[in-house]
Formats: structure tokens, sequence, C-alpha cells
């Protein structure tokens, strides 16, 4: 069986929102642990689509490798529950997010 990823991402992030909305109207802090757990997941799934992408850059780089690193640091920030790591997953982010836009930009690649 082949696992599509952006079909699999796209269900990912729709995951992490509806889990976000449960989260901010329960505040039940299970569901805000499932969704940061999923931000994690998305992300990672995201840096995967986004470096399959087949044109050549550092652009790709720069997104692919963003989104991976966010996802890392979002679960190195679960287990052990320092703040700067949160930080450093946001940064993370908006570099894979830049990086994505810019590529976007400057191609027509549209992974997800």
């Amino acid at each position: 069986m082949d696992i599509d990823t952006r079909v699999l991402t796209q269900a990912g992030l729709i995951g992490y929102l509806v889990l976000v909305v449960a989260s901010l109207l329960t505040g039940n802090p299970t569901l805000q642990f499932a969704a940061d757990a999923a931000f994690g997941v998305v992300a990672i799934l995201l840096g995967i689509v986004t470096l399959q992408i087949p044109v050549s850059g550092q652009l790709k780089y720069i997104a692919g490798g963003g989104f991976l690193l966010a996802g890392i640091a979002q679960f190195v920030e679960l287990a052990t529950g320092l703040q700067s790591i949160a930080f450093a997953s946001t940064l993370f982010l908006l570099a894979g997010l830049l990086g994505y836009l810019a590529l976007r930009r400057q191609t027509d690649a549209a992974p997800f």
C-alpha cells in the first residue's frame, strides 16, 4: 500500500485544527497535549512533503528543514517542558513558512 504524503499531511492539518479548537473550547489539558503532539507530527509531514518537491535550490531545503526542525523541537519541548525549546520550534516554523512562501513565489511548486 502506497501512502500519499500529501493527503496524509492535509488530513493531519485538519485533525490538528480540530484538536486546537476542541482544546480551546474545553480547556482540557489532555486535548492541549494532543494538539501539541499533532503539531509536531504535521510539521514533520510538511517538511517531508516540501523536501519532495522536484525543484533544485536552497529554498526547498530551508523550508523543508525548518518544518522538520519545528516538529522535532515540538516533541523535545513536550518531553522537557522547556519554553526555550518551544520558542525555537516557533522560529523553525517561521523559517519553514517563509522558505515555503519564497519557494512558491519563485516556482509554481505547491506540494500542499
